[in-house]
């Protein structure tokens, strides 16, 4: 039977791993459906209408064989380019049609517009990897009544995003000024792992467009700097994106042989389209060596190539939390085979750049040097603490040939608020804590939280909390223990959508009752024993101290017999007494639990909104530090001491729930 089980993992462990380097060797072609914002008041967020040229470049930017579609929605959707596979006749048209978007419509459909564009939802994507973006500047405004409006949102977050969830749909959307419904448009890019984006002014249109396109419609590049950019053999396209400062006029580049290209060239393969901020231009069949651009460049210039030696990397996520490390995995195709060749791999050195939008800090981070047998190159990138947005840049040496990917990452909200106060009276510390959900994102009812609380004692508690209310957990509890103490809030359950809920809170750390005190309470001992052990050893030393007299002897020893016995007898008295207290403190605990045990369920969770902890800190067996005892002292008071660390009207207690 284990000779079986083994031969089964063994059969997954193979199929998994097949899975993942088909993953690598088989990207899938782009799917983007467009949904832009047309309503009457873009005329004020966008009055430039500065969402043409925008668009205009995506239409121009998307490959050959992949999907794509346009929608403008206002009260009602429409549809400017069919959704069909993209090719030159595609892009011309899409390109016109870009220039007839305006800002007249009435109301913001958004439901509507996304039941619109994914009209084919049933039908499974298997050649395609499935793409919204989303641009409106308002919210949910399909009636002049607000109670329509507040059930159709509702509706586009229970029903419709679980439905395209489900479709395998990627929900990108920007917001246009502040008075957008941020909220729900980053509910619908996290529940599906796409980018939420915040464009203050139509100024920032463009690039916010072209973020969002990378993480659509991921591209190969080849590393741009000051110095141009380096054209490998194997190369048989490339396409530069220059924006060019406010001041220059122009841009030239100037190929390895000297030969210098303002314009379209169709002798050299050189296609040119120049707009106010850009130039776009693709070469085919370029001449390999050092290519240079003449120009004063801005942000978010790039060059993407079509080659026979790809950089292949696996879908990375796009929305992770706090501390969490993105997983990489990248691998080398030729001619569409994963090169597994040793002697080529060994050459290939890489790095990822880890850049914070906000304070824009870049880390550089060494990427794995060595791949795996089947050419598969595997990293986990940390660095991302805080919340907020980061670029990732993977940039492969091979020597003779660079390729670069970018990679755009949100370190995305907790759908959980956590609040905490300390309570101080007669001299006692009290820790609340109370973790509140997101209603439009958590199912609390499929969602379960659990308290574990530990300290540099070795001493832990682990209990789950019950729901309060119909939206957040509570718990509270006294310390006790000179020590350093760590609590965590382990979530598991449902999202609204229907989709798995894991989350790990790290809620508080603290030394109690301070920093000192536990820092000397945790010092060795071994200097202090070393210390005593030294003052006897002295006072033997035959050198320095005279042979005492027979009588002397004699007095000194009755007198260490009568310290003994005194010593005894008070110990022994001691006992006696704390026997007789401790008994009782425990019995009154016990007492007071059972009580509180007995009581039902129901009416607990009834008066769950006027808490009240049991607190028996004032007992002596409360004050007795976790781990001071042995045998079945020890037993009863973690059971009494597990128990006064939590409410009991807001902990799952089986015995309770049983009565």
């Amino acid at each position: 039977m284990q000779l079986l089980v083994r031969i089964l993992m063994s059969c997954l462990l193979l199929v998994a791993a097949t899975a993942s380097a088909d993953e690598l060797t088989k990207p899938l072609p782009a799917d983007v459906r467009v949904i832009i914002d047309i309503s009457g008041s873009m005329k004020k967020t966008d009055p430039e209408n500065l969402r043409k040229p925008a668009v205009d470049l995506i239409v121009r930017l998307l490959p050959d064989a992949s999907k794509a579609g346009l929608w403008t929605f206002g009260q009602s959707v429409n549809m400017l380019m069919p959704h069909r596979v993209v090719d030159p006749q595609w892009r011309s048209e899409g390109a016109q049609k870009a220039a007839t978007i305006n800002s007249v419509a009435m109301f913001t459909n958004i439901g509507a517009a996304l039941e619109k564009a994914t009209e084919d939802f049933a039908t499974p994507a298997q050649d395609y990897r499935r793409n919204i973006i989303l641009l409106t500047d308002g919210v949910v405004d399909i009636s002049k009544e607000a109670v329509v409006n507040l059930n159709e949102r509702k509706r586009v977050l229970t029903e419709l995003l679980p439905r395209l969830k489900a479709s395998d749909y990627r929900i990108h959307t920007i917001a246009l000024s502040g008075d957008a419904d941020q909220e729900l448009m980053k509910k619908l890019s996290i529940a599906t792992d796409g980018i939420f984006e915040v464009a203050d002014t139509a100024d920032e249109l463009m690039s916010t467009f072209l973020r969002i396109f990378d993480q659509a419609v991921p591209a190969e590049r080849v590393p741009l700097d000051e110095n141009g950019f380096l054209v490998d053999a194997s190369i048989q396209e490339f396409t530069a994106l220059i924006f060019r400062r406010a001041e220059v006029p122009a841009t030239i580049i100037v190929a390895p042989d000297g030969k210098e290209y303002s314009g379209t060239d169709p002798q050299n393969n050189v296609n040119w389209y120049r707009t106010s901020k850009y130039d776009l231009i693709t070469v085919q069949q370029p001449v390999p060596g050092q290519w240079k651009v003449k120009t004063d460049m801005a942000p978010n210039s790039r060059v993407t190539v079509v080659s026979n030696l790809q950089l292949v990397v696996a879908p990375l996520k796009s929305n992770i939390k706090s501390n969490q490390a993105l997983d990489l995995a990248y691998s080398f195709q030729e001619n569409g085979q994963t090169i597994t060749n040793k002697d080529f791999l060994d050459l290939l050195t890489g790095k990822a750049l880890v850049s914070n939008q906000a304070s824009h800090e870049v880390t550089e981070i060494d990427l794995a040097t060595a791949a795996s047998a089947d050419g598969i190159f595997q990293h986990s990138l940390n660095g991302f603490g805080n919340e907020g947005e980061y670029d990732v840049t993977v940039v492969i040496d091979g020597k003779t040939f660079k390729r670069e990917f970018v990679h755009h990452v949100n370190i995305t909200d907790s759908a959980f608020k956590l609040e905490k106060r300390v309570d101080e009276a007669d001299g006692k510390k009290t820790y609340m804590y109370t973790l509140t959900a997101d209603l439009e994102t958590v199912d609390v009812d499929k969602t379960k939280v659990t308290a574990v609380i530990k300290n540099s004692k070795d001493n832990n508690l682990e209990r789950q909390l019950n729901t309060i209310g119909k939206d957040h957990w509570e718990f509270s509890f006294t310390p006790v223990q000179v020590a350093r103490y760590d609590i965590v809030l382990q979530v598991e359950g449902m999202q609204i959508d229907g989709s798995p809920l894991t989350e790990t809170i790290k809620a508080d750390q603290f030394y109690f009752p301070d920093e000192a005190s536990v820092l000397a309470a945790e010092q060795p001992v071994s200097e202090a024993s070393s210390s005593v052990a030294s003052e006897p050893a002295a006072a033997a030393d035959p050198a320095t101290e005279k042979e005492p007299e027979a009588e002397e002897e004699s007095d000194n020893l009755l007198l260490y017999i009568s310290i003994g016995i005194g010593n005894l007898l008070v110990l022994v008295l001691g006992y006696v007494a704390y026997r007789l207290i401790a008994g009782k403190g425990n019995k009154d605990e016990l007492a007071e639990i059972e009580k509180t045990l007995a009581t039902d369920s129901g009416s607990l969770k009834k008066d769950a909104a006027k808490k009240t902890a049991i607190d028996v800190s004032d007992d002596q067996t409360a004050h007795i530090p976790m781990g001071d005892m042995s045998g079945s002292e020890m037993s009863m008071s973690d059971d009494l001491m597990a128990d006064n660390l939590f409410p009991l009207d807001n902990l799952d207690d089986s015995d309770s729930n049983k009565k």
